[in-house]
């Protein structure tokens, strides 16, 4: 998990509890940030892992995911 997708994952499970913002702190330490290289090979193979999860029949070009 990236330090995004940790305060992501925060943001998408705040909910509103009695007029306030509640939010669930993840059982897993704090990421540090990746340095820009880091990142750049950490998406691209995450990216690719999605697209190949893909299936695509070339026939009519419809998405099944």
């Amino acid at each position: 998990m990236t330090y995004g997708e940790y305060y992501y994952l925060i943001k998408y499970e705040m909910r509103l509890v009695n007029g306030v913002w509640v939010a669930t702190k993840p059982r897993v330490t704090i990421p540090t940030r990746m340095k820009r290289k880091e990142a750049l090979i950490y998406y691209t193979a995450k990216l690719k892992k999605y697209w190949i999860s893909i299936d695509v029949d070339e026939t009519t070009m419809e998405v099944s995911v």
